[in-house]
């Protein structure tokens, strides 16, 4: 759950780096476009030698965050027209789902 979570957390960050949303943020991209890459690896691993329960079960969260990801970008692109109202949104978003990220490891107790 934890490296899940932190991999949708990963995606949000780089989208809100990007100039389209928030401009001049290359840094913020970079460090987790290196950290998203490094949750894919990690995640990769884990699906290679899990059992088929929890295949399933990591399959169906990276679905529904992929389809939120897609809902999110597309509404966010077309709902809003100017930076700081694309920031804020996928700001907001950005601090709620790091919070998430960082509760995650207690589903283990």
């Amino acid at each position: 759950d934890p490296y899940l979570a932190t991999l949708l957390t990963c995606m949000l960050w780089v989208f809100y780096g990007l100039p389209i949303v928030h401009p001049n943020s290359i840094l913020v991209v970079t460090v987790n476009g290196i950290g998203f890459v490094v949750q894919l690896v990690y995640l990769s691993i884990f699906f290679i030698y899990s059992t088929n329960n929890k295949r399933l079960k990591m399959l169906g969260v990276l679905t529904a965050e992929a389809v939120f990801m897609v809902c999110m970008v597309v509404g966010v692109l077309l709902g809003t027209h100017t930076h700081e109202k694309r920031s804020m949104i996928v700001g907001i978003l950005c601090v709620i789902f790091g919070s998430i990220m960082y509760a995650s490891p207690l589903t283990i107790m």
